[in-house]
């Protein structure tokens, strides 16, 4: 199968230093000038606005000086020349589209020795031709600000993703890949790569009942297709609640204790007996954490997390869609179509380590809820319980941040508010934090540089060039992080272009960027973009900052773990390049960074405040973490609910009963099932947008979460900046991308042999690892 995955595709230009003393990079890798920036330049290209403006030729009144050292080229997107408008998307896909076919019929009719030994290496380059207009589509629907280009990647996507799924039920080229992998005498010439690639490829070509009758394969295209545009619907809607507002009788709330400023900044209905509460904005937040009447937070709570009808109905496709791709490939469920290929093997291997999860935790968990129910039973003047099942049953969703609220009201911590931290931990600091870090760990080094005229898709985007202390250039990532109406929600780190070496007869270089290999072959950039919302706020006249809460800090470093796996897992290969690994793998560097975020070290070394320039002091951090962990456990079972969810959605169930089968009762179901903080109002599964890009493998971050606690207590727990650790999980996982198995990756990593084969015993092994 010729693969595109995205995590839930001439010369580089780079920032000069005014001595004009700057290092060219070698052959296709420059045609402007890139120089080791001074420090701080990191943190004044995201914290200083006019800075930014002046270097990048945005400021109409920089100097001519300016603009002399800072010339810019015109370009496209990704400096892709083809991307400067919609049509031209639409020039590169149709081009792409006939370099496919031209390399498509080539393969298809040399049976030569020559041909056979380079077919792997064929349809990897295939592949990777389709992939760079499919992961860039799938990037500018997410992410551009123009609707014309948003219409046109649509439009692209769609033609590519047919033509790919066509291609990946073509009987020819399957029996001459399976010919190649039979045949001693040319499998035992192929790289270990290429022997990885093509086992891959036939795995998936099988996968999509290649051998079939044409009939069934024809409708495997055809769901595949319908699959993909169903669950794009569904994800483009997830952001929307069911209504607008919900109406609250006046006399509930008047009565209910709540700020007389907040009430009067509601709207009421026509006869002015109802307030119109809207599920937007932060007024209906506020009455949650303030309101004393439960049935108007339970009222609250399940508006604000419910979603319209019509979305349910395409959630309800979806999964069926699913369910009848499945049972056409003769599997019981989808769940259990997914998992192959992936670390967990199959569905039972999957819900028994969500439920030791569970089991491990559900004590721990009400312990947490304890002060809640304590609060609430005392308001119901019921008696006080130390039950399990009695607090779960008492402490329902809409309770928690009123009585959180309650609880720290009625016990004030002496720890600094949110507000305050942020003042430490600007954008600016947090990138360069970031690159002091990789540059101890593993000796790369993020360098700020200029884009050329049309290479980004918002004046707010910034280029960082990956800097190796050995090899100088290895990959570039985009930084799109400040907010933007139209940009998608969630942060994510897309993929547009994954590294490969360069194909022997390559020759156009055109659309792709270069880098140079310390042998001198050379090799195709990986191009990154990072995405995510964080908001400016004005701090002077013409002059503002993006302070950064600690889960927003966690957050880039989460984002930024997956581009380092991006920049160093560079195989000769693009199949099994960087995030192209088992979906229950990818995670796990993007978690471990997790842990770097959370690390006090890493923090005080981060934190300088903005206006006085001085350093966080631990304590400060510690009383703070310490008031804001509280509900740990509680935020672990939750995710192990949505794992359930999303296994339950893409269970045999299904298929057995796929007429009757209704997703908001069986949320619902489950929820109750489950116990903690149930809901059993809301149909907030139709919100649940990791349904579509991880369905039946949303286990994952869980499972990817249990493994990264090992390694960082194992590597990182007593330097967070150990070079000699950095470079074992670095030697050990990130440089394999996909072609080394993962329980592999992870058993050299943890010097722990018995993960090796992996399998039921390896899975409750990493399940029970938890509980430290």
């Amino acid at each position: 199968m010729l693969r595109t995955i995205i995590l839930k595709a001439g010369s580089n230009a780079s920032i000069p230093s005014l001595s004009r003393q700057n290092k060219l990079l070698r052959f296709f890798a420059t045609a402007g000038a890139v120089s080791r920036t001074s420090p701080g330049s990191i943190k004044k290209i995201f914290d200083d606005n006019s800075y930014w403006r002046n270097i990048n030729g945005q400021d109409a009144n920089n100097s001519k000086i300016s603009q002399y050292l800072f010339k810019k080229n015109k370009t496209g997107l990704f400096k892709n020349p083809y991307l400067t408008s919609p049509d031209g998307l639409r020039k590169f896909s149709q081009v792409s589209l006939q370099q496919a076919q031209e390399l498509l019929d080539k393969m298809r009719n040399d049976f030569s020795e020559s041909g056979k030994l380079t077919y792997i290496m064929n349809l990897d380059r295939l592949s990777d031709t389709l992939c760079r207009v499919i992961d860039l589509c799938e990037f500018i629907r997410s992410t551009h600000p123009d609707d014309a280009f948003v219409r046109a990647a649509q439009d692209c996507h769609e033609q590519m993703f047919e033509f790919m799924n066509v291609l990946n039920t073509d009987v020819s080229l399957c029996n001459m890949l399976k010919s190649v992998l039979n045949n001693p005498e040319v499998s035992s010439k192929l790289s270990a790569e290429e022997l990885k690639v093509g086992k891959i490829l036939l795995d998936d070509f099988e996968k999509s009942g290649i051998y079939m009758n044409p009939d069934v394969r024809e409708k495997f295209i055809q769901l595949s297709q319908e699959i993909s545009l169903v669950g794009q619907e569904f994800i483009n809607h997830t952001d929307y609640p069911g209504s607008n507002s919900v109406k609250i009788p006046c006399k509930d709330l008047d009565n209910s204790k709540v700020s007389t400023f907040l009430l009067k900044q509601l709207n009421k209905d026509v006869k002015g007996q109802n307030y119109k509460v809207p599920t937007f904005g932060y007024a209906a937040y506020a009455l949650l954490k303030s309101c004393e009447n439960e049935m108007v937070r339970k009222k609250l709570w399940t508006a604000l997390h419910s979603c319209s009808d019509k979305q349910v109905k395409r959630l309800s496709h979806l999964i069926k869609l699913r369910a009848i791709l499945a049972n056409l490939m003769h599997k019981t469920s989808y769940a259990e179509y997914q998992l192959e290929g992936k670390m967990a093997k199959n569905p039972k291997d999957v819900q028994d380590f969500i439920l030791t999860l569970m089991n491990n935790t559900i004590e721990k968990t009400a312990n947490e809820l304890k002060f809640i129910a304590e609060l609430k039973a005392k308001d119901l003047k019921k008696p006080l319980t130390t039950n399990t099942d009695e607090i779960l049953k008492l402490v329902r969703p809409w309770d928690r941040d009123y009585y959180t609220g309650k609880y720290f009201q009625l016990n004030p911590s002496n720890s600094p508010s949110a507000k305050e931290i942020s003042y430490y931990f600007t954008l600016g600091n947090v990138i360069q934090g970031l690159s002091d870090l990789f540059q101890q760990i593993y000796g790369i080094r993020l360098e700020p540089a200029i884009t050329d005229e049309g290479e980004t898709w918002s004046p707010d985007v910034r280029r960082l060039n990956v800097i190796s202390e050995e090899e100088g250039i290895i990959g570039i990532i985009y930084c799109d992080l400040f907010e933007r109406n139209g940009k998608t929600s969630n942060p994510a780190h897309f993929t547009v272009c994954c590294s490969r070496q360069i194909y022997p007869s390559e020759t156009d270089f055109s659309t792709i960027q270069v880098g140079e290999n310390p042998d001198g072959t050379y090799f195709q950039l990986p191009v990154i973009s990072l995405v995510c919302n964080f908001s400016p706020i004005l701090i002077a006249s013409k002059k503002s900052l993006c302070f950064l809460q600690l889960s927003e800090v966690e957050t880039l470093f989460h984002e930024m773990g997956h581009a380092m796996h991006s920049m160093l897992g560079r195989t000769h290969m693009q199949n099994i390049s960087g995030t192209r690994c088992a979906t229950d793998f990818v995670e796990l560097p993007s978690i471990l960074m997790e842990h770097f975020a959370k690390d006090i070290r890493i923090l005080t070394k981060i934190g300088k405040h903005y206006g006085t320039g001085e350093t966080i002091q631990a304590d400060m951090l510690q009383r703070f973490m310490k008031s804001t962990n509280f509900l740990q456990n509680c935020e672990t079972y939750s995710q192990a609910k949505m794992a359930m969810l999303d296994q339950s959605f893409h269970d045999e169930k299904i298929i057995s009963d796929i007429d009757n089968f209704d997703v908001v009762e069986n949320y619902q179901a489950l929820e109750r099932r489950l116990k903690v903080l149930v809901d059993d109002q809301s149909n907030w599964c139709g919100r649940f947008g990791h349904l579509f890009g991880y369905g039946a493998t949303y286990y994952s971050y869980l499972f990817d979460r249990t493994i990264a606690s090992k390694i960082w207590y194992a590597l990182f727990e007593d330097d967070p900046y150990s070079r000699k650790n950095g470079d074992k999980f670095k030697k050990h996982l990130l440089k394999w991308g996909g072609l080394k198995d993962p329980w592999k990756c992870i058993a050299d990593v943890l010097e722990c042999p018995m993960l090796e084969k992996g399998g039921s015993d390896a899975m409750e092994f990493i399940a029970q690892s938890h509980k430290s």
